[in-house]
């Protein structure tokens, strides 16, 4: 673990509705528990949809929305069944869920009430809720986000998250449970996170444990090619933000494709992901009504 010392603030605020339209294509909804990540990773998009302090001050400042189950108690008894998304801009089990216990208690309702759910988290603290994901998982899935499996990069690029092995073990165990099990190896970014041994101990990983690998390389937003200038070496900027970035990545992308077919794991990137999901819901009734202002 790092030794750096950080100055945490953990405020409890009230919020007026738990689920959000999401933006998402795979989403019907999104439910943060939290503003703000205390995981504080060195390039997370998710600093520009933030607002406020918990952005200014990304990975030491965290709201915690401390009424939003009594919300979403009463939001899904009127809102249309779907797919929801936890979280979509920050980790649902960073480390304070220990203490607020938000997230357990929205998975709750939500599977109660039939919605079907999917977690993205970076956090073995997922396990705590096995009791919750076996007594529903033909409504839900976990997915983990794992940009590395060196631990000397991980501390760098994501300084307060669990440790390598700890996702490792979270994966395997949700896998035999028979719980649905999917990696998002993302963002890659040139130079930093790019090895290729790296990136195949991950796809044995999902071999592993049959999980789905999503790829996503690093996309360019105001806020967090801000906060990647403070850390990370100026040629992977350039790298970035030059006209041979996406050669780079179908460089890249057609080697792990490669692999994915010749080891038979089910693997697509980001970009395909979404279409196909898109091509899916044509004729789906989209309008959700609900969300009108009163």
């Amino acid at each position: 673990m790092t030794s750096v010392m950080r100055n945490i603030v953990v405020k409890k605020i009230k919020v007026s509705k738990a689920l959000s339209k999401s933006g998402l294509p795979e989403y019907d909804y999104s439910l943060n528990p939290y503003i703000g990540c205390l995981h504080g990773c060195r390039y997370c998009y998710a600093i520009d949809f933030t607002k406020g302090d918990p952005a200014r001050r990304w990975g030491e400042i965290v709201y915690v929305k401390i009424n939003l189950p009594e919300i979403l108690r009463k939001e899904v008894k009127i809102y249309r069944r779907g797919v929801v998304g936890i979280s979509t801009i920050t980790d649902p089990y960073q480390s304070i869920e220990y203490k607020y216990n938000i997230t357990r208690r929205s998975l709750e309702i939500l599977l109660e009430n039939r919605f079907r759910v999917s977690i993205q988290t970076k956090s073995p603290l997922v396990l705590r809720d096995l009791d919750i994901l076996e007594r529903y998982k033909d409504l839900v899935e976990v997915g983990f986000t794992i940009t590395t499996l060196d631990e000397t990069k991980k501390r760098f690029i994501e300084p307060w998250t669990p440790g390598a092995e700890s996702l490792m073990y979270a994966l395997k165990r949700l896998s035999e449970k028979k719980i649905s099990t999917w990696i998002f190896v993302g963002p890659i970014i040139p130079d930093v996170n790019d090895d290729i041994n790296d990136l195949m101990r991950i796809l044995d990983l999902a071999r592993e444990t049959g999980s789905e690998i999503i790829f996503d390389y690093f996309r360019s937003h105001v806020g967090s090619i801000d906060m990647m200038r403070k850390y990370f070496d100026q040629s992977v900027i350039k790298k970035i933000l030059s006209k041979d970035y996406l050669k780079w990545w179908n460089n890249l992308i057609n080697i792990l494709m490669k692999y994915c077919s010749e080891a038979n794991i089910r693997c697509v990137t980001a970009d395909e992901y979404w279409k196909n999901i898109s091509r899916r819901r044509v004729g789906e009734e989209k309008d959700l009504l609900f969300f009108a202002e009163k």
